[in-house]
């Protein structure tokens, strides 16, 4: 099901610490983290698009019954339009999900803005570096890539935010893998997620070793476009990538308004929230907004503390 109609947050709902509200007779899933008795819903219910108001109303009649709040996180634009009429909610949209098309890779491109990401690419190519992608059943690279895993997840510095630990092995249908060899020793790799409801692969971390080539999570990306754009792949998402400053804010007065920037501000220097966007921005993706949804207004100090401990996974 997650597979069909997932999206960013497919990683998130499939961790162990992931509870799942379903409906006999709506088609489909919501999956949600209990933090100090608010669901914290992660993305859209998991459903064909026709299901997803009907599911959400199931889930806040749910919710009514335990005396449990509920929020959404890393909500599409649709949802959080539907959910505006709704369920009479704060809207903020803190991020956005990215779009890169296969057949329009930056790297082909000529032009001065493209310079820096041709180089950075041309420097691991003349290391040595390729690209292959890992198709079989070997013991051998699965431990090597587990292992890159492992480091790039211990060698990030200060707090961090995520909504999920990678498991690159975990859940295999679905998934593709690529990798960087340079001699004998794997530097890196790139795993690509399954979205059909898309016709889209998900891309969410692209993980190096420490002191690996300048340019190596560049040319994964690079080499990874240039084999889907072969298979006539149309679309790769990104996501959610937090943005600089907050963008649409609905459902709050003027002074609310202005203490959730200075919040919001506080937690990208806190968590250092802009160096993704940074990092994908010379791919130039295209964008849709990325929601946090507050039903009935129920934006609290109780609220924002479960939304924060669920994306550090506690």
């Amino acid at each position: 099901m997650l597979r069909q109609w997932g999206g960013v947050s497919t990683g998130g709902i499939l961790d162990e610490n992931c509870l799942y509200f379903t409906n006999s007779e709506i088609p489909g899933l919501i999956g949600y983290r209990l933090i100090d008795n608010i669901a914290v819903v992660l993305g859209d219910p998991v459903c064909a698009p026709e299901y997803k108001g009907p599911l959400s109303l199931a889930f806040k009649h749910y919710c009514s019954t335990q005396n449990t709040d509920f929020i959404y996180i890393i909500a599409t634009e649709d949802f959080a339009l539907w959910a505006k009429l709704h369920l009479n909610p704060v809207l903020i949209e803190f991020g956005a999900t990215l779009f890169l098309n296969p057949s329009d890779n930056p790297y082909h491109h000529t032009g001065s803005q493209f310079k820096a990401l041709r180089k950075k690419v041309h420097n691991c190519l003349h290391k040595g570096v390729v690209i292959k992608e890992y198709t079989d059943n070997d013991i051998k690279i699965e431990s090597a890539i587990t292992d890159i895993v492992s480091n790039w997840q211990k060698a990030r510095k200060g707090p961090q935010i995520h909504l999920c630990k990678p498991t690159p092995f975990k859940d295999k249908l679905g998934k593709r893998w690529f990798y960087a060899l340079q001699g004998e020793q794997i530097l890196g790799c790139l795993i690509l997620t399954d979205i059909k409801s898309n016709n889209s692969w998900l891309l969410n971390n692209v993980m190096i070793r420490e002191n690996s080539p300048n340019g190596l999570s560049e040319l994964l990306v690079v080499s990874a476009l240039n084999v889907l754009e072969s298979e006539k792949c149309t679309s790769v998402t990104i996501g959610p990538v937090p943005r600089n400053q907050l963008g649409k804010v609905i459902g709050l007065n003027k002074f609310s308004h202005f203490i959730t920037q200075l919040i919001y501000k506080a937690a990208q220097y806190f968590f250092n929230l802009s160096g993704h966007e940074t990092f994908w921005e010379k791919f130039q993706p295209c964008r849709q907004g990325s929601y946090l949804i507050f039903p009935n207004q129920n934006l609290s100090f109780t609220s924002i503390r479960a939304l924060i401990k669920s994306l550090r996974n506690e």
